[in-house]
C-alpha cells in the first residue's frame, strides 16, 4: 500500500515540475522560435543579395529589380532555387530599387514581407530581426518609427521596418 502512495506522490511531483518548467520557460521557447525565424529570413535575404553581387561581377551587367522566383535571372546560375519566406510562405522575396519600387531599375535592396498589421508573429519576428541586426538594443522593444521612405538611407545594411501596412525585412545589396 505504501508503494502505491509513494508512486502516486512521485507522479504528482513529476507533473508539477513539468508544469512549473513550462510556465517558467514557455516565453523563452516562444522567443527562440521567433529568433530562429528571424535568423533564417536574414540569411536568405543575404543569400539573394550575395547572388546579385556575384551576378553583377560575373556578367558585367546590373541585375534589375523584380521578384526572386523561377523566372529570375539569378536562378539557377547564382541561386539554386528561389528562397522561401519562413514566416509567411505566401510571400516571396523581391529585389527592389533604392526607392523601394520594382519598376525595372537597378536592384539595390532585397526585401520580403513578413506579414501585415494584425500579424502578431510577423511583428515579433520583425522585432527579433531589429535586435539581431543592431537596429535596436538587445533589451528594447519593437521600433515602429523605422520606415521605408528612403531604404538607401537606413542606418543598417540589414533589418526590418513597418510601413503602416506591412512588416518588411530587408538586406542592402
Amino acid at each position: 500500500m505504501s508503494n502505491v502512495l509513494i508512486g502516486i506522490i512521485g507522479v504528482i511531483l513529476f507533473i508539477g515540475l513539468a508544469l512549473a518548467g513550462a510556465l517558467i520557460l514557455g516565453d523563452d521557447f516562444r522567443s527562440s522560435s521567433n529568433d530562429s525565424k528571424a535568423a533564417s529570413v536574414i540569411q536568405q535575404l543575404s543569400q539573394v543579395a550575395n547572388a546579385v553581387t556575384m551576378s553583377n561581377l560575373k556578367t558585367g551587367g546590373r541585375v534589375v529589380s523584380g521578384n526572386v522566383d523561377a523566372s529570375s535571372p539569378l536562378i539557377p546560375r547564382f541561386l539554386k532555387t528561389s528562397p522561401i519566406n519562413t514566416v509567411n510562405r505566401a510571400r516571396g522575396f523581391a529585389m527592389a530599387e533604392a526607392t523601394g519600387g520594382a519598376n525595372g531599375g537597378i536592384a539595390t535592396i532585397v526585401v520580403t514581407i513578413l506579414g501585415n498589421d494584425g500579424d502578431v508573429t510577423a511583428k515579433a519576428v520583425c522585432e527579433a530581426i531589429q535586435r539581431q541586426t543592431g537596429q535596436i538594443a538587445g533589451d528594447a522593444s519593437f521600433d515602429g518609427t523605422i520606415r521605408n521612405a528612403a531604404l538607401s538611407s537606413l542606418p543598417t545594411t540589414a533589418g526590418c521596418y513597418y510601413n503602416s501596412v506591412n512588416y518588411t525585412a530587408f538586406v542592402k545589396i
